[in-house]
C-alpha cells in the first residue's frame, strides 16, 4: 500500500490512483493521460483545504442550551458535561440528560457509553443498552442492526424537560 492516495470523483465512477511518493502520483497521473494543468489543478486544491481553517462542524458541535444552565455545560468540543454530582444521578438520568443535551442529533452506542464514563462511571454497553432498553418509551433507536443510534423521542423530552432538570436545577441553586 502506498504513502500516497488520491481518489477523485467523475461523472463516471471513482478514480483512485496510489503511490509510494509524490513525484510517482505526478508520474502515474501523467501515464493514463491526466493533463500537466489538471494536475496543477488538482494539487492547488489540494493545497487550499490543507491550509484552510477546520472548523467544527455546527452539526456535531451542541449548542448551548439555555434551559439546562446550571444542570448541563458543554466542553470546548461540544460534549455535555453534567454539573449535577454523579452520586445523585441515576444512569436512566444520566442518559436521558446526555441524551437531552445532543439532541437534535442521534448519538451512537459507543459515543453514549463514553460521554457515560466521563458524567457518571464508567460502564459497559451491555449495562448502557438494559438501561435504554428500560426507557422504551423514552428513546428512539435508529440505523441498522450493528450501527444504531439513539435519542430522545417525544415522551423523552418531555420527561427531561418537566421532570429531571427542574429536579436538577433546584438541586443546584441549593449548593
Amino acid at each position: 500500500m502506498g504513502k500516497f492516495r488520491l481518489t477523485i470523483k467523475t461523472s463516471y465512477g471513482e478514480v483512485s490512483v496510489e503511490s509510494e511518493s509524490s513525484d510517482d502520483l505526478k508520474e502515474t497521473l501523467l501515464s493514463i493521460g491526466v493533463s500537466q494543468e489538471s494536475i496543477d489543478a488538482i494539487l492547488d486544491t489540494i493545497k487550499e483545504k490543507l491550509e484552510a481553517p477546520v472548523l467544527p462542524s455546527p452539526v456535531s458541535v451542541a449548542p448551548s442550551k439555555p434551559e439546562v444552565a446550571g444542570v448541563i455545560e458543554y466542553t470546548a468540543d461540544g460534549n455535555p458535561h453534567l454539573i449535577v454530582p454523579p452520586d445523585k444521578l441515576t444512569a436512566r438520568e444520566v442518559i436521558g440528560l446526555i441524551l437531552y443535551a445532543k439532541s437534535p442529533n442521534a448519538v451512537s452506542m459507543s459515543e453514549l457509553t463514553e460521554l457515560v464514563g466521563i458524567n457518571w462511571k464508567s460502564v459497559g454497553m451491555p449495562y448502557i443498552s438494559s438501561n435504554l432498553s428500560q426507557m422504551r418509551g423514552f428513546v428512539i433507536k435508529e440505523g441498522s442492526r450493528g450501527s444504531y443510534s439513539y435519542k430522545l423521542s417525544g415522551s423523552g423530552k418531555n420527561w427531561v424537560e418537566n421532570e429531571l432538570l427542574p429536579k436538577w436545577k433546584g438541586y443546584a441553586s441549593k449548593t
